[in-house]
Protein backbone atom coordinates (compact mmCIF):
# COMPACT_ATOMS: atom_id res chain seq x y z
CA UNK A 1 0.00 0.00 0.00
CA UNK A 2 2.87 2.36 0.80
CA UNK A 3 4.23 1.78 -2.71
CA UNK A 4 0.87 2.59 -4.29
CA UNK A 5 0.59 5.90 -2.45
CA UNK A 6 4.22 6.67 -3.26
CA UNK A 7 3.44 6.19 -6.95
CA UNK A 8 0.43 8.50 -6.70
CA UNK A 9 2.54 11.08 -4.87
CA UNK A 10 5.13 11.02 -7.66
CA UNK A 11 2.73 11.27 -10.59
CA UNK A 12 0.79 14.15 -9.06
CA UNK A 13 3.92 16.21 -8.31
CA UNK A 14 3.44 19.56 -10.07
CA UNK A 15 0.97 17.84 -12.39
CA UNK A 16 -2.47 19.39 -11.82
CA UNK A 17 -4.10 17.15 -14.42
CA UNK A 18 -3.17 14.04 -12.45
CA UNK A 19 -4.30 15.67 -9.21
CA UNK A 20 -7.66 16.26 -10.84
CA UNK A 21 -7.82 12.66 -12.05
CA UNK A 22 -7.16 11.48 -8.50
CA UNK A 23 -9.99 13.63 -7.16
CA UNK A 24 -12.44 12.54 -9.87
CA UNK A 25 -11.64 8.91 -9.05
CA UNK A 26 -12.80 9.52 -5.45
CA UNK A 27 -9.24 9.59 -4.20
CA UNK A 28 -10.09 11.67 -1.16
CA UNK A 29 -12.58 9.04 -0.07
CA UNK A 30 -9.78 6.46 -0.31
CA UNK A 31 -7.52 8.75 1.72
CA UNK A 32 -10.18 8.98 4.44
CA UNK A 33 -10.69 5.22 4.52
CA UNK A 34 -6.95 4.53 4.77
CA UNK A 35 -6.50 7.07 7.53
CA UNK A 36 -9.54 5.76 9.42
CA UNK A 37 -8.23 2.22 9.25
CA UNK A 38 -4.55 2.76 9.90
CA UNK A 39 -4.47 6.14 11.63
CA UNK A 40 -0.94 7.46 11.94
CA UNK A 41 0.57 4.11 12.97
CA UNK A 42 2.34 3.50 9.68
CA UNK A 43 4.86 6.24 9.06
CA UNK A 44 5.63 5.59 5.38
CA UNK A 45 1.97 5.20 4.46
CA UNK A 46 0.89 8.46 6.10
CA UNK A 47 3.94 10.33 4.81
CA UNK A 48 3.18 9.27 1.26
CA UNK A 49 -0.53 10.05 1.56
CA UNK A 50 0.19 13.53 2.89
CA UNK A 51 2.76 14.09 0.17
CA UNK A 52 0.06 13.47 -2.41
CA UNK A 53 -2.43 15.69 -0.56
CA UNK A 54 0.29 18.35 -0.56
CA UNK A 55 0.43 18.20 -4.36
CA UNK A 56 -3.31 18.81 -4.52
CA UNK A 57 -3.02 21.68 -2.05
CA UNK A 58 -0.58 23.42 -4.39
CA UNK A 59 -3.30 23.71 -7.06
CA UNK A 60 -5.51 26.74 -6.39
CA UNK A 61 -8.42 25.41 -8.44
CA UNK A 62 -8.47 22.06 -6.60
CA UNK A 63 -7.50 22.69 -3.00
CA UNK A 64 -10.94 23.92 -1.97
CA UNK A 65 -11.93 20.23 -2.05
CA UNK A 66 -9.68 19.75 0.99
CA UNK A 67 -11.59 22.38 2.93
CA UNK A 68 -13.86 20.28 5.13
CA UNK A 69 -13.93 19.97 8.90
CA UNK A 70 -13.00 16.28 8.69
CA UNK A 71 -9.93 16.83 6.52
CA UNK A 72 -8.74 19.87 8.48
CA UNK A 73 -8.97 17.90 11.70
CA UNK A 74 -6.76 15.20 10.20
CA UNK A 75 -4.21 17.68 8.88
CA UNK A 76 -4.05 19.56 12.19
CA UNK A 77 -3.77 16.31 14.13
CA UNK A 78 -0.81 15.21 12.01
CA UNK A 79 1.09 18.42 12.75
CA UNK A 80 2.09 16.84 16.05
CA UNK A 81 3.28 13.59 14.47
CA UNK A 82 7.07 13.53 14.74
CA UNK A 83 7.34 9.74 14.55
CA UNK A 84 10.71 8.77 13.02
CA UNK A 85 11.18 12.20 11.38
CA UNK A 86 9.52 15.52 10.64
CA UNK A 87 8.11 14.38 7.28
CA UNK A 88 4.48 13.80 8.28
CA UNK A 89 4.31 17.02 10.28
CA UNK A 90 6.07 18.93 7.49
CA UNK A 91 3.79 17.61 4.75
CA UNK A 92 0.69 18.35 6.82
CA UNK A 93 1.89 21.88 7.55
CA UNK A 94 2.52 22.39 3.85
CA UNK A 95 -1.06 21.42 3.04
CA UNK A 96 -2.41 23.79 5.66
CA UNK A 97 -0.05 26.56 4.56
CA UNK A 98 -1.55 26.57 1.09
CA UNK A 99 -5.08 26.48 2.46
CA UNK A 100 -4.60 29.46 4.79
CA UNK A 101 -2.77 31.38 2.05
CA UNK A 102 -6.04 31.89 0.18
CA UNK A 103 -7.23 34.38 2.79
CA UNK A 104 -10.22 34.91 5.04
CA UNK A 105 -12.86 35.17 2.32
CA UNK A 106 -12.20 31.79 0.72
CA UNK A 107 -11.84 30.23 4.16
CA UNK A 108 -15.23 31.59 5.20
CA UNK A 109 -16.84 30.42 1.96
CA UNK A 110 -15.78 26.85 2.73
CA UNK A 111 -17.99 26.81 5.82
CA UNK A 112 -15.43 25.06 8.04
CA UNK A 113 -15.67 25.51 11.80
CA UNK A 114 -11.95 25.75 12.55
CA UNK A 115 -10.83 29.41 12.62
CA UNK A 116 -8.21 30.24 10.01
CA UNK A 117 -6.10 32.15 12.53
CA UNK A 118 -6.01 29.08 14.79
CA UNK A 119 -4.58 27.05 11.91
CA UNK A 120 -1.97 29.74 11.23
CA UNK A 121 -0.87 29.49 14.85
CA UNK A 122 -0.76 25.69 14.73
CA UNK A 123 1.52 25.79 11.67
CA UNK A 124 3.90 28.22 13.36
CA UNK A 125 3.97 26.11 16.53
CA UNK A 126 4.72 22.98 14.52
CA UNK A 127 7.69 24.54 12.69
CA UNK A 128 9.21 25.54 16.03
CA UNK A 129 9.57 21.84 16.92
CA UNK A 130 11.44 20.84 13.77
CA UNK A 131 15.20 20.36 13.52
CA UNK A 132 16.55 22.77 10.92
CA UNK A 133 19.45 20.39 10.27
CA UNK A 134 17.19 17.43 9.49
CA UNK A 135 17.99 15.77 6.18
CA UNK A 136 14.86 15.16 4.22
CA UNK A 137 13.04 12.34 2.45
CA UNK A 138 12.07 14.63 -0.38
CA UNK A 139 13.34 15.68 -3.80
CA UNK A 140 12.07 19.04 -4.97
CA UNK A 141 12.17 19.73 -8.68
CA UNK A 142 11.03 23.31 -8.19
CA UNK A 143 10.56 25.78 -5.34
CA UNK A 144 7.76 27.71 -7.07
CA UNK A 145 4.98 26.28 -4.83
CA UNK A 146 7.01 27.32 -1.78
CA UNK A 147 8.22 30.70 -3.01
CA UNK A 148 4.69 31.82 -3.90
CA UNK A 149 3.85 31.70 -0.18
CA UNK A 150 6.61 34.10 0.90
CA UNK A 151 4.70 37.35 0.15
CA UNK A 152 1.46 36.19 1.79
CA UNK A 153 1.52 38.77 4.58
CA UNK A 154 -2.01 37.89 5.66
CA UNK A 155 -0.91 34.30 6.42
CA UNK A 156 1.90 34.05 8.97
CA UNK A 157 1.65 30.26 9.02
CA UNK A 158 2.10 30.03 5.26
CA UNK A 159 5.09 32.38 5.33
CA UNK A 160 6.76 30.59 8.22
CA UNK A 161 6.34 27.14 6.69
CA UNK A 162 7.72 28.37 3.37
CA UNK A 163 10.75 30.18 4.76
CA UNK A 164 11.49 27.28 7.14
CA UNK A 165 11.42 24.88 4.19
CA UNK A 166 13.89 27.04 2.25
CA UNK A 167 16.15 27.44 5.30
CA UNK A 168 16.18 23.69 5.90
CA UNK A 169 16.76 22.66 2.30
CA UNK A 170 19.47 25.24 1.57
CA UNK A 171 21.20 24.25 4.81
CA UNK A 172 21.19 20.50 4.25
CA UNK A 173 21.64 20.48 0.46
CA UNK A 174 23.14 23.85 -0.40
CA UNK A 175 24.72 22.71 -3.66
CA UNK A 176 21.37 21.71 -5.16
CA UNK A 177 18.83 24.09 -3.70
CA UNK A 178 20.45 27.53 -3.47
CA UNK A 179 20.25 27.86 -7.24
CA UNK A 180 16.52 27.07 -7.12
CA UNK A 181 15.90 30.06 -4.86
CA UNK A 182 17.75 32.42 -7.21
CA UNK A 183 16.44 31.04 -10.51
CA UNK A 184 12.82 31.03 -9.35
CA UNK A 185 12.69 34.56 -7.98
CA UNK A 186 13.00 33.90 -4.28
CA UNK A 187 16.00 36.07 -3.47
CA UNK A 188 14.27 39.47 -3.51
CA UNK A 189 11.29 38.10 -1.58
CA UNK A 190 13.59 36.74 1.12
CA UNK A 191 15.46 40.03 1.33
CA UNK A 192 12.12 41.79 1.82
CA UNK A 193 11.08 39.32 4.52
CA UNK A 194 14.33 39.83 6.39
CA UNK A 195 13.78 43.57 6.86
CA UNK A 196 10.02 44.15 6.64
CA UNK A 197 8.45 45.38 9.87
CA UNK A 198 5.52 43.03 9.30
CA UNK A 199 7.74 39.95 9.53
CA UNK A 200 7.99 38.15 12.85
CA UNK A 201 11.45 37.69 14.35
CA UNK A 202 11.28 33.98 13.56
CA UNK A 203 10.56 34.67 9.90
CA UNK A 204 13.34 37.27 9.72
CA UNK A 205 15.82 34.84 11.26
CA UNK A 206 14.88 32.03 8.87
CA UNK A 207 15.05 34.37 5.86
CA UNK A 208 18.53 35.46 6.94
CA UNK A 209 19.62 31.83 7.21
CA UNK A 210 18.62 31.25 3.59
CA UNK A 211 20.39 34.43 2.47
CA UNK A 212 23.58 33.42 4.31
CA UNK A 213 23.44 29.95 2.79
CA UNK A 214 23.17 31.49 -0.68
CA UNK A 215 26.07 33.87 -0.01
CA UNK A 216 28.27 30.99 1.15
CA UNK A 217 27.24 28.91 -1.85
CA UNK A 218 28.20 31.77 -4.19
CA UNK A 219 31.57 32.21 -2.47
CA UNK A 220 32.29 28.50 -2.81
CA UNK A 221 31.57 28.67 -6.53
CA UNK A 222 33.95 31.62 -6.92
CA UNK A 223 36.67 29.81 -4.96
CA UNK A 224 36.28 26.65 -7.04
CA UNK A 225 36.44 28.65 -10.27
CA UNK A 226 39.57 30.48 -9.09
CA UNK A 227 41.22 27.16 -8.19
CA UNK A 228 40.35 25.79 -11.62
CA UNK A 229 41.91 28.84 -13.28
CA UNK A 230 45.08 28.44 -11.22
CA UNK A 231 45.35 24.81 -12.29
CA UNK A 232 44.98 25.83 -15.94
CA UNK A 233 47.67 28.51 -15.56
CA UNK A 234 50.02 25.99 -13.96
Amino acid sequence: MEVGWSFLWNITDETPSNCERFLKAHGLSLFSKCFSRFGSRYFELVRNMMGLIGNIAEVFELRNQLMTNAYLEIFCHLLDNLTESIEISYNSAGVLAHLVSDGDERWAESGVNIPREDVNKKIVKATEKWDLQARRFINYRSFKPIICLLPQWHSEGAQQWAVWALANLTTTDRKKYCRFVIDEGGLELLENLSVDARSTEAIKNLANIVLRNIDEWKRNIIEVNEEDLEMVDD
